[in-house]
């Protein structure tokens, strides 16, 4: 009895000590954990009660789960829970980390696997080709998922097409028709229902044009129609609408009941599994038949370091364990353990333990067109370049095509050249570079960053002191006016506005008694000029948000008006309200007279994707695709979906990132045709696209007189041209 004390006396030491090189407080194992978007925070649940029993561990929330794994390798955290996609999404990392555990919640080695099903009629009589059993024959797909495998992504999907199908490569397609094009050269028909493509209208003009693909649907040939989904393909293959299709063994066991004798389910002796060689087996009593994919299951990641400390902690997750209201099955919720994890002996690293499931990795490592394609972003960063280059992992695992590029360029005025050039396809640009980048580089949007609420839009406001007794607009006349920055889309905005009423001599000259307008020292204007419209700036004496230190100016007394947005406005209110002080009360929106309702002098939405005007149609539909697809898989569409990576959400704790954290969705210029704010007033976009803005510049040609009434001229912006390749 003595020696068994001892011996659970070491064994409860090596585990406390193996638990003590953990990253944490007091060597506390870290675990990293996404929420969910929905209204259950497991987190907020289960986190407390890790602290409140002295589990050794720790919770840190991350953004995302390639988040959690950036973590985990830079050794910040210590370990998590992943899927085998996030593993191919970051093999070009070089992760030093390790797999110690798969979460299954059945006895079996993969999670799911896929097979193809086919009707007995269209085999021949001898086993033979893919080729020459399924040429000309109908397919029942279950469509492309923006998850996992219900229905089947795009890249897997891809490849078990690339298994049968010959590739197409028509370099006057694109990449996503191409794909298309060769599926319904080589199947006589087809119901492939959904969403081809997330742009619904582009959707509906490869479905007119391939309605091969749509002919053995039921109806409509959507997410609607019966043959839509894993059930819908095995529905339209036992109603003989087609004579193949893949889909989940679960799926095809349930549905024609093979692990049971009950007469109910529809009888399986008219078809067999296909396999990847031609030959085919029987549905009934073959309980391993030939699969074409296997799917590994999630996994347990931990930093090389604390593998096998993070190992000793879950064995104590035993089955009885897991739900037992105390800190191990509070561990359990956190990492959605239905089972206790089954450890993996001895941790692999991550490929490595992928190798295993048949067809895998190969679906992530298929080559492609040649010469190969892609789009490349321009980014104004490192930062955001390295963003960009984890979402084109990420887009890439998912079949996001082309594949995404990244390059990085200082500033935006970097990005436009680069466009210029043909340096690179796209740029995200926030409304201040938009007059620049149509005018003068001859860009346009190809898409916007959009959100329903007005309060987070681009807007331009001007702001007042309640004390000030300006009640309109005409009463701005003879007052002092701060700008966020000269030429920039505040001052587009106001320029644009007053010139309904006012000629730009008459604005520049007369209608303001003193312009800050910061930025205008970086244009080729007199030292003279420059500090006169600079000298009434707010000054804090070091690095201050520009649409802020506008409002400062205010606030202090500088000038009488500030032309920013709603959106600076209510952060800095939030902030003296945090901070328990009051001078913003005093600070209230000037109403237009044409615009009571909204309040703003001009609104745009939040950023845009910009590209070369003169791209041909193809490659602005494979801009869209791709950047709707990311849209699609990383945006706000699944509220309770942990994702991989977030397009709109925090980088490496920063905030706007490429693209701004309050973006709802990327939309095309015909999806904002049909949304509810389209009949909003002073719409910034349309009248820069329409060459109806008016924007009044300033030029070095005026009196050396110290007061702005000294003659100003307009002159238009420098027209910039650049010689383009190929």
């Amino acid at each position: 009895m003595e020696s068994l004390k001892l011996l659970i006396l070491c064994s409860f030491v090596k585990f406390v000590l193996l638990q003590g090189v953990g990253s944490g407080s007091n060597g506390n194992l870290r675990l990293c954990i996404v929420e969910g978007r929905g209204a259950y925070k497991r987190g907020a649940k289960f986190c407390p009660v890790l602290d409140a029993e002295n589990s050794g561990m720790e919770c840190v929330l991350g953004t995302d789960r390639l988040d959690c794994l950036r973590r985990i390798s830079k050794g910040t955290v210590d370990f998590g829970a992943f899927s085998p996609e996030d593993l191919i999404a970051a093999q070009w990392a070089d992760l030093d980390v390790l797999v110690t555990h798969e979460l299954r919640h059945r006895q079996r080695d993969y999670e799911r696997t896929v097979v193809a099903v086919v009707n007995r009629k269209i085999l021949p009589d001898h086993p033979w080709s893919l080729d020459a059993v399924l040429r000309n024959t109908t397919l029942c797909h279950p469509g492309n998922g923006i998850n996992d495998l219900r229905p089947l992504s795009d890249t897997l999907s891809g490849y078990l097409e690339s298994l049968v199908v010959t590739r197409s490569c028509d370099p006057q397609l694109s990449l996503t028709e191409n794909r298309i094009k060769a599926v319904a050269n080589f199947f006589g028909k087809a119901c492939k229902a959904g969403y081809w493509v997330p742009d619904f209208i582009r959707d509906a003009e490869l479905k007119e044009k391939y309605p091969s693909l749509c002919a053995a649907c039921e109806s409509s040939c959507s997410l609607k129609d019966r043959y839509w989904g894993a059930s819908g393909a095995l529905s339209c293959l036992l109603d003989g609408a087609g004579d193949v299709m893949w889909g989940e063994l679960d799926d095809v066991i349930a549905y024609f009941g093979l692990n049971t004798n009950s007469s109910m389910y529809p009888s399986s002796d008219n078809f067999a599994y296909l396999c990847r060689d031609g030959t085919w087996q029987p549905l009934k009593d073959n309980p391993n038949p030939c699969v074409w994919l296997n799917r590994p299951w999630p996994v347990i990641i931990a930093k090389r370091k604390t593998a096998a400390a993070v190992a000793a902690a879950l064995s104590t997750l035993s089955s009885g364990a897991l739900f037992d209201g105390r800190w191990r099955g509070a561990l359990a919720a956190l990492l959605e353990a239905r089972e206790a994890p089954a450890p993996r002996r001895p941790p692999a690293a991550p490929l490595d333990h992928l190798a295993a499931a048949a067809g895998f990795r190969e679906a992530y490592s298929q080559s492609g067109c040649r010469p190969p394609r892609h789009v490349t972003l321009c980014t104004t960063s490192l930062l955001a370049r390295n963003k960009c280059e984890w979402l084109s992992e990420a887009g890439a695992v998912y079949g996001a095509a082309p594949a995404l590029q990244c390059a990085a360029r200082r500033g935006a005025a970097g990005c436009l050249q680069a466009l210029a050039r043909r340096d690179a396809d796209v740029a995200v640009l926030p409304a201040d570079y938009m007059l620049r980048a149509v005018r003068e580089f001859d860009l346009s949007p190809v898409l916007y960053e959009v959100t329903p609420i007005v309060e987070k839009m681009n807007t331009v406001v001007a702001y007042v002191k309640k004390s000030a007794n300006i009640n309109k607009m005409a009463d701005l006349r003879g007052r002092r006016a701060a700008f966020p920055r000269y030429d920039g889309f505040a001052w587009q905005s106001v320029m644009d506005y007053l010139s309904k009423k006012h000629n730009c001599d008459d604005i520049l000259n007369n209608y303001f008694s003193e312009i800050c307008a910061p930025g205008i020292e970086k244009y080729n204007l007199s030292e003279t000029i420059v500090n006169r419209f600079t000298k009434s700036c707010y000054q804090n004496g070091g690095e201050v948000d520009e649409e802020k230190a506008a409002l400062m100016s205010v606030v202090d007394g500088h000038s009488d008006v500030a032309f920013i947005s709603m959106k600076t406005f209510n952060l800095f209110k939030a902030e003296q309200i945090s901070s328990g002080e009051s001078i913003i009360d005093d600070i209230v929106p000037l109403c237009p007279d044409d615009n009571v309702k909204y309040c703003y002098l001009s609104w745009a939405n939040i950023g845009h994707i910009y590209a070369p005007k003169n791209i041909s149609d193809m490659r602005r539909h494979e801009i869209k695709n791709v950047f709707t697809k990311l849209d699609q898989l990383f945006g706000k569409h699944q509220p309770f979906h942990n994702p991989m990576f977030s397009i709109f959400g925090p980088f490496n704790h920063q905030l706007d990132v490429i693209f701004h954290n309050n973006t709802k969705s990327l939309a095309s210029e015909e999806l904002l045709e049909m949304h509810p704010y389209v009949t909003m007033p002073f719409n910034f976009e349309r009248r820069i696209l329409n060459n109806t803005l008016n924007n009044c510049q300033i030029t070095d040609q005026m009196n050396s007189a110290p007061k702005l009434t000294s003659s100003l001229f307009l002159i238009v912006p420098t027209l910039v041209v650049f010689v383009l390749g190929k």
